[in-house]
């Protein structure tokens, strides 16, 4: 029992991109605000920083988003999983749709599901660190491509940092920074 436990004072942000040094480090923290992974899926092969403080089930990760007063997500969509917030700690805007013109705040204990193909991003709009718990359903997790970032977060990253970074961002976090293959 005691692999099943996940003290939150022990964990460290999870590491779910690879290191490419030529892509600046502004642009990494702007896809990746600290998570901690307390269950998922772990691979034989998992790399060091990736791994979840439970091993769990495949097709199903729980983690904890950190955020400062301010921070936010890029808009995205998932391709095929699903993911449901929990406010723990702080106050957080869900924005969902294409544009996320949608909006509603979280409160302490407050959640939201979003289904599969709904654009969302959160950002916390407390004047604290904010705490989101995220559960993510996947059954297909191993498959590339499930995360495509939207259009207009696409252009940005493009103006702020150059067009390559785009590819590179893809490589890195398997994130699609690029248009989704079509099935």
């Amino acid at each position: 029992m005691r692999s099943r436990i996940a003290r939150f004072g022990e964990l460290r942000v999870h590491m779910n991109h690879t290191v490419d040094t030529s892509i600046p480090q502004e642009a990494f923290d702007a896809v990746n605000p600290p998570m901690y992974l307390l269950m998922a899926h772990a691979a034989e092969d998992t790399r060091d920083g990736a791994a979840p403080a439970i091993a769990g089930p495949k097709g199903m990760s729980i983690g904890i988003v950190s955020c400062l007063p301010g921070d936010k997500v890029l808009l995205h969509v998932h391709r095929r999983s699903r993911e449901v917030f929990l406010c723990l700690k702080g106050r957080f805007a869900l924005r969902w749709n294409k544009g996320a013109t949608d909006e509603t705040t979280l409160n302490p204990f407050d959640m939201i599901d979003v289904p599969v193909g709904v654009y969302r991003q959160f950002e916390n709009v407390g004047q604290e660190p904010g705490l989101l718990l995220a559960i993510i359903t996947d059954e297909r997790e191993d498959e590339p491509g499930d995360i495509v970032i939207a259009p207009e977060e696409r252009a940005r990253f493009a103006a702020r940092f150059g067009p390559a970074i785009l590819e590179k961002l893809t490589a890195a976090t398997g994130l699609l920074f690029t248009d989704p293959p079509t099935e």
